[in-house]
């Protein structure tokens, strides 16, 4: 027998090498809907959760990017996030048609404060929290700018988000 054979080499089977994926830019540096909505599909198909999420804010934050206002801006991040969640939903693109008009007959901090107010959570806070983006909400905005609303609304803002949160978390 061979010195050798006494000695018994025991190979390990190693899996393929991970794939670097690097990104071409950064997410910030995007300017164009449609490349965001590429980079979101091919994020989501990958499994890429963060990159989505983090493709999906810039989205959002283009459609005030003309806003030089930071509630109005904040306002239109909410209001593309609403559509793009319903579009989502729905299967085809779809616009927050009586959200709009609303907009446009009472502006926006009459918007934000019906919306704190009412007695039931609107559809589009609804379809933010299930997807996880509190942040998002009409009634975060009215905590985020307390002052340009009324006492009643950030009350009822804090008391909408308080029994929500538990359960979203």
């Amino acid at each position: 027998m061979a010195k050798h054979s006494a000695k018994q080499q025991t190979v390990v089977a190693k899996g393929p090498a991970p794939l670097k994926q690097t990104m071409a830019k950064p997410i910030a540096g995007y300017t164009d809907p449609n490349d965001l909505r590429t980079l979101m599909t091919n994020a989501k198909r990958l499994g890429r959760d963060d990159i989505w999420r983090e493709a999906f804010q810039r989205l959002c934050s283009l459609e005030g990017a003309d806003q030089t206002e930071p509630l109005h801006r904040d306002f239109y991040q909410t209001l593309a996030a609403y559509e793009h969640l319903l579009s989502q939903k729905n299967g085809r693109a779809t616009r927050a048609s009586r959200t709009r008009l609303k907009l446009k007959s009472k502006g926006v901090v009459q918007c934000l404060e019906d919306w704190a107010t009412s007695k039931t959570p609107t559809e589009g806070y609804e379809l933010l929290m299930a997807n996880g983006m509190a942040e998002m909400t009409g009634e975060r905005l009215v905590l985020k700018y307390p002052e340009q609303f009324s006492e009643a609304a950030i009350t009822a803002a804090k008391a909408r988000l308080a029994t929500a949160e538990p359960a979203a978390e």
